[in-house]
């Protein structure tokens, strides 16, 4: 992107800049799909279980907004590298005003959280310490490809999957455990976001290189990246498949199976694309692994909604 498209943006674009929106878009789908899968078991009226979604989506999108907007305040030189369109590297965004939405976000949350329970209360202070353990020294996981993967992991698949469904259930319901096919869609996330944690850094190894980030592209090459990235959401897909055809509670088998076809076979499909020779092909497949992060709550969701 160039400096002078950058510097076009007016004030509300930048906010949704810093934030990242492909991680908005998919904590958005996240929040919304885990409250209709929680409202759909506990059979709960849906217009008095709306402000519910409302406030755990703003305190999850505030929490997503800390986490992100930290990274950028740690990364400013490795970001003008990699990123140079993102608002603190291109200048757009002072240091000051980004410390504050940083702050702003982590207040906002908690707060919310307060408000609302325990299990809401545990996802956002867990994912608050993780996202800042990611990206601040002396921790810094970010540096360490396991660190990195483990810290995108839990928070992605493990603590907004389980303890977001947990917390509407408590609060709609209650249901008595976590049901089957919440696991199952907790896995099927946790093996996509393996998948983004190793391939996030593809499009990102000159700067990584540079400023010593040991990510495992750099330790192993991209294409054995590629290769061990899709061998997981292959078998996880696979997975699911066998799922909807053997039977899976609270879920329409066949929706299930089919839907998971379908992001198997566009998967195939988004990595014929990619030539190693060519590093814009290598951006273009990381924003299409992104694409199916949101297309699975979609085809999960629908799977649940019409068992």
């Amino acid at each position: 992107m160039s400096s002078s498209v950058v510097h076009d943006r007016g004030p509300v674009a930048i906010v949704v800049a810093f934030g990242r929106p492909h991680t908005l878009i998919g904590t958005t789908l996240a929040t919304v799909v885990l409250w209709g899968m929680a409202v759909a078991l506990v059979d709960a009226d849906v217009r008095a279980a709306l402000p519910v979604l409302v406030v755990t989506l703003l305190a999850a999108l505030a929490t997503n907004v800390y986490i992100v907007g930290i990274n950028q305040l740690t990364d400013v030189e490795i970001d003008r590298i990699n990123k140079p369109e993102l608002p603190v590297a291109s200048g757009e965004l002072g240091l000051p005003a980004a410390r504050a939405l940083v702050a702003i976000s982590a207040l906002l949350a908690v707060g919310l959280a307060l408000l609302s329970g325990p299990y809401l209360l545990a996802a956002i202070l867990v994912g608050l310490a993780v996202g800042t353990a990611y990206s601040l020294p002396p921790i810094r996981l970010k540096r360490f490809h396991l660190g990195a993967a483990a810290a995108i992991t839990s928070v992605r698949a493990v603590v907004v999957n389980l303890l977001l469904f947990a917390h509407f259930t408590d609060v709609l319901g209650p249901a008595p455990s976590v049901p089957r096919h919440v696991w199952a869609l907790t896995g099927m996330v946790l093996g996509l976001t393996i998948a983004i944690a190793w391939f996030k850094d593809v499009p990102d190894m000159v700067g990584d290189a540079r400023h010593g980030i040991a990510t495992l592209v750099l330790r192993l090459g991209v294409r054995r990246v590629l290769a061990l990235g899709l061998g997981v959401l292959a078998a996880c897909y696979l997975s699911l498949i066998a799922a909807g055809i053997v039977g899976l509670d609270g879920v329409n088998g066949p929706a299930l199976a089919v839907g998971h076809a379908a992001l198997l076979a566009a998967t195939v499909g988004i990595t014929r694309r990619v030539q190693l020779s060519d590093p814009t092909t290598l951006v273009v497949f990381y924003r299409d692994i992104w694409r199916l992060f949101f297309a699975e709550y979609v085809v999960f969701g629908l799977a649940v909604l019409l068992a």
